[in-house]
């Protein structure tokens, strides 16, 4: 069963779109409702930061409300918590790119090059080195506010610079690619496994691109859920 959520809304009054993916957290209880509740309540137009903010932390106080009374929350394990992470991305002509996240789902930034997609890695794994999460969406806050969520602002206005592709993915799809080829497949898209080559060549929708992503992952024999979600300019 996949327990990750994803959502696409587009705006066709001015082309403003916000995609997200949130990955149910491997281990705890219920991590499909946890998901779905991340993304369910998302606003369809984030134009700032402050909105991107606001946007999760409402995110995480739906995910919270699935454990119940603060009384029950206390009693309970920690494995028994829903819990999720969430990626966001957003464009607004006033507003530019925005993205945001919370877990190991990733995003990343595409340009068309002249072999089909070249792209780079906007953020990293949310990972420290023992191979432990530093903070989920869903996880109850220790007396503190929940943590910062980072916002990656790519120019100042939908006139600026921006990528071909935006590409959002859990790390069910984005794992089997650096253990096969390292983690070099982040932003070396000179080599065979780099992102650029997973996103490959001659592509016109961004439903090709996330296919493309998706049956590399599975080729290399994935174990966990694997969702995409792409936004691509023309």
């Amino acid at each position: 069963m996949n327990e990750d959520r994803a959502l696409a809304v587009l705006s066709e009054s001015d082309g403003s779109w916000v995609i997200a993916v949130a990955d149910g957290l491997g281990g705890h209880t219920r991590g499909d409702e946890a998901a779905q509740a991340a993304v369910e309540g998302l606003p369809s137009r984030i134009a700032g930061a402050d909105e991107m903010a606001v946007a999760f932390g409402e995110a995480n106080e739906r995910v919270l409300a699935l454990t119940g009374p603060a009384t029950w929350q206390r009693n309970l394990p920690l494995f028994m918590f829903p819990m999720s992470t969430l990626c966001v991305a957003a464009w607004t002509p006033e507003g530019g790119l925005l993205i945001g996240w919370m877990g190991d789902t990733l995003p990343f930034l595409a340009d068309d090059g002249p072999g089909g997609f070249g792209g780079f890695l906007c953020g990293r794994p949310h990972r420290v080195p023992g191979g432990s999460i530093e903070i989920c969406l869903g996880m109850p806050p220790a007396g503190a506010e929940p943590g910062p969520v980072e916002v990656e602002i790519v120019g100042e206005s939908g006139d600026g610079i921006r990528p071909d592709a935006v590409i959002l993915a859990s790390d069910g799809a984005w794992e089997p690619f650096v253990y096969e080829h390292g983690v070099e497949w982040f932003s070396d898209d000179s080599a065979g496994g780099g992102i650029g080559a997973a996103c490959g060549t001659g592509v016109s929708t961004a439903e090709e691109v996330a296919n493309n992503i998706l049956a590399g992952a599975v080729g290399l024999g994935l174990d966990d859920n694997a969702t995409i979600a792409v936004a691509l300019w023309r």
